[in-house]
C-alpha cells in the first residue's frame, strides 16, 4: 500500500511538472474590441553568453638582448589565469619559465629564466574570439658557462661559472582564440615584447681603467609568438 501511495505521489508530481511546463510555453491569447481572439507566439529563449577565457597554457618564442648587441633566442611555457573575464574585458596574473642559449664575450652560455606578472586586455567573445592584451612581468635570469671564458680587460680565465640577475618585461600581443569543444579553445597570437636585464659593464671598466665594476641594463625589443590551449 505504501509503495502504491509513493508511486501515485511521484506520478502526480510529474504530471504537475509537465502541466506547468506546458503552461509556460502556452501561447498568450488576446481578444480585440471586435471579439476576435488571437494568439501570440511565445518569446524565444534567451541565448546564453559565449564562454570567455579562464585559463591558458601557451608555448612562446622571443629573444632577449645580449651585451654585444645581438639577440639571444628564448623559448618558454607561459600560463595565463584570468580572475576577471567579462564580455569585453579580461585581466589576470601570469607566469612563465623558459630557456635559451647564447654567447658571452666569445664563450657559450646556457640561460634559464622565470617571470611572474599581470595582464589585461580586450576581447570580443564568440566561437572565434579576437583579443588584444598587454602584460608586465618581473623575475630572474640565470646563466651558466658551457665552457671557459676570458674576463674582458684581464688575463683571467673562468669556467663553470653561474650567475643570476634581474629581468623584467613588458609587451603587447593580439590574436584569436578558436573554441573547438565546449569551453576548450586553441589560441594563436603575435606581438611585441621588450625585455631588460642587468649585466656587468666590462666595457666601462676597461675604458676607465677602474678597479670597480659597474652594472648596466640590457634592453631589447623582440617579436613575440604564442600558441596555446585553454578553457
Amino acid at each position: 500500500m505504501k509503495s502504491l501511495l509513493t508511486s501515485f505521489a511521484l506520478l502526480s508530481a510529474l504530471a504537475l511538472s509537465r502541466a506547468s511546463e506546458a503552461t509556460e510555453v502556452e501561447p498568450l491569447s488576446t481578444t480585440d474590441a471586435e471579439g476576435v481572439t488571437t494568439r501570440e507566439a511565445p518569446a524565444p529563449p534567451h541565448a546564453e553568453d559565449h564562454p570567455t577565457p579562464r585559463l591558458k597554457l601557451s608555448y612562446e618564442r622571443f629573444s632577449a638582448g645580449n651585451v654585444d648587441g645581438t639577440a639571444v633566442p628564448l623559448e618558454a611555457l607561459h600560463l595565463d589565469t584570468y580572475f576577471l573575464s567579462w564580455r569585453w574585458l579580461r585581466a589576470g596574473v601570469e607566469a612563465e619559465a623558459g630557456r635559451g642559449h647564447g654567447t658571452l664575450y666569445g664563450g657559450a652560455a646556457s640561460l634559464k629564466y622565470g617571470l611572474v606578472g599581470l595582464n589585461a586586455g580586450l576581447q570580443l567573445p564568440g566561437r572565434v574570439t579576437p583579443f588584444f592584451e598587454g602584460r608586465l612581468d618581473a623575475g630572474v635570469l640565470a646563466g651558466s658557462l658551457d665552457g671557459s671564458l676570458t674576463v674582458p680587460g684581464t688575463t683571467t680565465t673562468v669556467s663553470g661559472v653561474s650567475a643570476a640577475t634581474y629581468l623584467y618585461a613588458r609587451g603587447l600581443d593580439a590574436g584569436v582564440e578558436v573554441y573547438t569543444l565546449g569551453r576548450a579553445y586553441l589560441s594563436l597570437s603575435l606581438g611585441w615584447l621588450r625585455t631588460t636585464w642587468g649585466s656587468a659593464d666590462y666595457e666601462a671598466k676597461i675604458a676607465s681603467q677602474s678597479a670597480g665594476l659597474n652594472f648596466k641594463n640590457v634592453t631589447h625589443d623582440s617579436l613575440l609568438f604564442k600558441v596555446g590551449l585553454g578553457i
